[in-house]
């Protein structure tokens, strides 16, 4: 990886959503640029100042709708954008800015299309869900179904991209009306793939085996290996059980977590104990996902299930042996970080498509539904547990994950398009960085 001396490093601005599965690894995203010399301004929701300053990075809030914890909004407005890069602009107006946004945050876009206001030197998009873009390759994002490029099916996938097109016609509509509003140029590009082609370039945190294969990707789209890992900076504090449970290990270890955003538990944890309740060679043990959840009072614990409000995958995910889960693109790219094979179950958000791409990859079972039945449940953890290719596969792609650098491919991004500002244009990218462009040719 090549930098440039700290004095020429440039000011990363990095717009996240509020929502915990997307400003989480943002964060880590900002800690690690921090770390290494960059000034960061992160742009979110107010609730998030204080983590943010934290880590050594300069704060601005969103205004409005968008200015909210773990809701609803998916988008980031104009105006809080620019505030920032002005702020940037006044304080330092001899250094370079790179934005960098994900891909619930749509907020860059207007500056990218000529919308009045201050231009960054270049603009990233760090991709934190199973990629939207379409292609002639693949049936259309949110049908859970895996890719086939034969040319019968390359004929049928442009059919069924065309549909889509149409189904999203209002949304593209407002889309392309909310742009012109603040002086933007009217998009060209479908607005699921515009997040894709409009920025400089595009950073998918997976590695390129858990992701579809697309030969008419853009060349500005890029694979990192994973999310980017950050160390704890003290030991963490082990629940009373953790040295019986885990250290000593004498039985399998099902882990279940219902996520942060749905606490229904008729999804997986109430199944869950029901489908295992009689196993004495396992151990079931449950995250419900956030502090101060807690079961149905009339809930009924069984002897070999522990229950905590929150467990951080981190710590639990080394010692597993199979990981239950409704699919969230964060949960999954840490199981494999882990080498932890997973059952999932989901169908909402961009769950379907995560699970479809698991199934896909080899390593879990996909059971396409939110309610799994207690017999479903039971039978695809039995089946991941006993039939060892899951836990093959899951640990080829650890290896995979393991000989990568995500913040190395961030950084080199960033430095890139740095260096084709001196150069005077945007850089057409034509070359790779780590040997992981957008033609995945792995599968």
């Amino acid at each position: 990886m090549t930098v440039t001396p700290a004095t020429e490093k440039p000011i990363v601005l990095i717009c996240s959503t509020p929502v915990s599965g997307h400003i989480i690894p943002m964060l880590a995203i900002a800690k690690h640029l921090v770390d290494t010399g960059y000034d960061v301004c992160f742009v979110s929701g107010s609730g998030y100042r204080r983590e943010v300053e934290a880590l050594g990075a300069s704060f601005v809030a969103v205004k409005g709708y968008g200015d909210f914890c773990d809701l609803t909004s998916w988008d980031l407005d104009q105006e809080s954008i620019q505030k920032a890069l002005r702020m940037l602009n006044d304080e330092h107006p001899n250094r370079p800015v790179i934005l960098m946004t994900e891909t619930l945050n749509f907020g860059g876009l207007p500056t990218i299309l000529g919308a009045p206001g201050i231009r960054p030197q270049g603009s990233i998009v760090i991709g934190l869900n199973p990629i939207l873009l379409t292609s002639v390759d693949h049936p259309p994002f949110g049908s859970g179904m895996p890719p086939d490029s034969s040319p019968e099916s390359r004929k049928q996938n442009k059919l069924a991209n065309e549909a889509q097109r149409k189904v999203f016609a209002p949304a593209q509509a407002a889309y392309v009306e909310a742009l012109m509003s603040v002086g933007a140029e009217r998009p060209e590009a479908f607005l699921l793939d515009a997040i894709y082609t409009l920025p400089d370039r595009f950073v998918q945190m997976c590695t390129p085996s858990v992701e579809y294969s697309r030969s008419d990707a853009p060349k500005t789209l890029r694979f990192a290996g994973g999310y980017p890992t950050t160390r704890q900076q003290k030991e963490p504090v082990r629940p009373a059980w953790w040295n019986r449970v885990v250290l000593h290990k004498t039985k399998k270890i099902v882990f279940v977590c219902q996520g942060t955003a749905s606490m229904d538990f008729d999804q997986l944890v109430l199944p869950i104990m029901a489908a295992f309740r009689e196993r004495t060679d396992i151990t079931v043990v449950i995250a419900l996902g956030r502090k101060y959840a807690a079961l149905p009072s009339d809930a009924r614990v069984p002897e070999n299930c522990i229950v905590e409000e929150y467990i951080p995958y981190d710590d639990m995910l080394p010692y597993c042996d199979v990981f239950v889960t409704t699919g969230g693109y964060g949960s999954f790219q840490r199981a494999l970080i882990h080498g932890t094979p997973l059952v999932m179950a989901g169908t909402t958000e961009a769950k379907p498509e995560t699970a479809a791409r698991g199934g896909w990859a080899g390593v879990g079972l996909n059971l396409q539904t939110s309610y799994p039945t207690v017999r479903q449940l039971g039978d695809a953890v039995d089946d991941v547990l006993h039939d060892a290719k899951y836990k093959r596969r899951a640990l080829e792609i650890q290896a995979e994950m393991s000989a990568q650098d995500p913040m190395g491919v961030v950084m080199d991004t960033i430095q890139e398009l740095v260096e084709d500002q001196h150069k005077g244009g945007r850089v057409a990218a034509s070359g790779g960085i780590n040997g992981h462009w957008a033609l995945n040719t792995n599968k």
